[in-house]
């Protein structure tokens, strides 16, 4: 067998054995926790409820968002799954194919765009993790495989582009935006700065052709085309949804040390985590180095642009994710856009990393190295609290056991854990029950919302909000529904503190406590 052909095969082997690893280590647990994950996991059950039409009377309490907003990617996946699969079954799936999708489509990237760089391909497997997946940001998290793939894709049709690849491409365009719309745009900068650079670099090549403007303004005329059914559906959301106005941000200094320490893959523990993830940079540094001194040593000043290469052209999307980093507050927007652009700006910039040319041994050495802090940090996130955070997932679940379906349940949260501010949802996502706390259905960019004018007047004995915990109902519906249960979970003995006589109150003269956690960790009251 030819040394090569071995070589590769190795590679390929090793990528897919990582990629199998990653997909095991998901499955050592029964949910894989996150803030905003059992939310996601809730609301796709009451999708799949209605669609089942096994609690019609959802319809008074949830209504389907018809805007066609940017949020719906893994709500359909998971709204199908739980169709025929139990909601920790139907997330492990999700959670697999993410991986699978991200990792792979990253690694088709490269093929196309220097595809001696297979290697560089790992590079992916860390990012694949990131802070905000964590925080359950699934849409976001996917939209990054549409990133990859269309990128892919074009770059393989674009010489020979039919009607069908322009369907295709339309499509997926589509559905980069349904998963989040700062991909999107992002995606659609990205291609229309490939059109132009492509035509460039043409004519650098070959300078005695002349360069001429008509051509690139087809292509691009064609890609806005394509990309017009993505653009109406952009419009119409952007014209249908209001934002709060921007709140405030981060300073210089800080935003700075997240680029250093690679905030995008922090988690849980800053200080312990960091050590881990400021080498990654190092990593990259060390690439690029080494990759620009091969590319101009020995060059003279006035040849310098004839070493630029096609994809150099994703530094520019690099660079203005990098300025909005910096200029557009954090509690802007959908908030939390600091987060959002730091994780594009990384996936922007391991995409034009991947795009240099590398010594085999150099990007050997390297992936050594990544894949030596890879499992570092995947396994300290996996010893440490995602564990802690399932056995907490599992003992809700628990205590949805004694709830009858179709039951209203206000949750009080005495947690000190803000990643469980949603956990209470987890008594949802294989039941059909009324949740009170229910983030998603609040705001206007998810598919799920209270449905306020069919809302009942929900109440507590006869108040609408007690201790200072309000949940939704409309006070002027002539129909009234009482609150069927109580939850608490986390520290229970600080429902004793002064701020809770109230509850307190209620609890003892209108609830029976039916079930407690062996843990202690969750407790459940019925009305009497």
């Amino acid at each position: 067998m030819n040394k090569n052909i071995f070589i590769q095969l190795i590679e390929s082997y090793l990528f897919y054995s990582v990629l199998l690893f990653n997909l095991i280590i998901l499955c050592t647990i029964k949910y894989y926790p996150s803030m905003d994950g059992p939310a996601h996991l809730y609301n796709s059950n009451i999708i799949s409820q209605v669609i089942k039409g096994d609690f019609n009377s959802f319809t008074q309490f949830f209504q389907v968002n018809t805007i066609a907003i940017p949020n719906w990617t893994s709500h359909v996946v998971l709204s199908s799954l739980c169709v025929v699969f139990p909601a920790w079954v139907a997330e492990k799936i999700m959670l697999c194919l993410y991986i699978i999708g991200l990792t792979i489509s990253f690694r088709l990237l490269i093929t196309k765009l220097y595809p001696a760089n297979n290697y560089l391909s790992f590079i992916i497997f860390p990012f694949a993790y990131s802070f905000l997946f964590h925080l359950g940001f699934y849409n976001y998290s996917i939209s990054f495989i549409f990133l990859f793939y269309t990128l892919y894709y074009w770059l393989k049709i674009k010489d020979s582009q039919t009607i069908w690849n322009s369907l295709f491409l339309s499509l997926l365009l589509v559905l980069t935006y349904f998963s989040g719309v700062l991909t999107y745009f992002f995606l659609g900068l990205s291609l229309g700065l490939l059109v132009i650079s492509f035509e460039i670099i043409g004519y650098l090549q070959n300078r005695q052709l002349g360069f001429k403007a008509r051509p690139v303004l087809e292509k691009l005329g064609k890609l806005f085309l394509i990309s017009l059914p993505s653009l109406l559906l952009l419009i119409i959301f952007l014209k249908s949804i209001s934002f709060s106005p921007p709140g405030g941000g981060y300073s210089l200094n800080e935003l700075t040390k997240w680029i250093d320490d690679v905030r995008a893959l922090i988690v849980y523990d800053y200080i312990g985590e960091e050590k881990l993830t400021s080498q990654f940079l190092h990593i990259i540094i060390a690439i690029i180095s080494i990759s620009l001194f091969l590319r101009f040593q020995n060059i003279p000043f006035k040849k310098v642009a004839e070493r630029i290469n096609t994809f150099d052209i994703i530094l520019v999307p690099v660079l203005i994710v990098l300025i909005l980093f910096y200029i557009v507050p954090n509690d802007s927007s959908a908030r939390m856009m600091s987060d959002r652009y730091i994780l594009m700006f990384y996936m922007l910039l391991i995409i034009w990393v991947a795009s240099q040319p590398m010594p085999k041994r150099v990007s050997q050495i390297m992936v050594f190295l990544i894949l030596v802090l890879h499992f570092g940090l995947l396994m300290k996130h996996q010893n440490g609290t995602i564990r802690k955070l399932n056995r907490d997932a599992i003992s809700i679940e628990k205590v949805s056991k004694h709830i009858e379906p179709e039951s209203i349940v206000l949750p009080i949260n005495l947690t000190d854990n803000w990643l469980e501010g949603h956990f209470s949802n987890y008594l949802g996502v294989d039941k059909p029950l009324v949740i009170l706390e229910n983030y998603e259905a609040g705001v206007g960019w998810s598919p799920l919302k209270w449905n306020w004018k069919e809302l009942p007047n929900i109440v507590l004995g006869n108040k609408t909000s007690v201790s200072g915990i309000q949940w939704p109902g409309n006070a002027n519906s002539a129909k009234i529904r009482q609150i069927d249960y109580i939850f608490l979970y986390g520290i229970l003995a600080t429902v004793e503190d002064a701020k809770w006589v109230e509850l307190n109150e209620t609890l003892n003269s209108d609830f029976t406590l039916v079930y407690t956690t062996e843990n202690k960790y969750a407790a459940l009251y019925k009305r009497n």
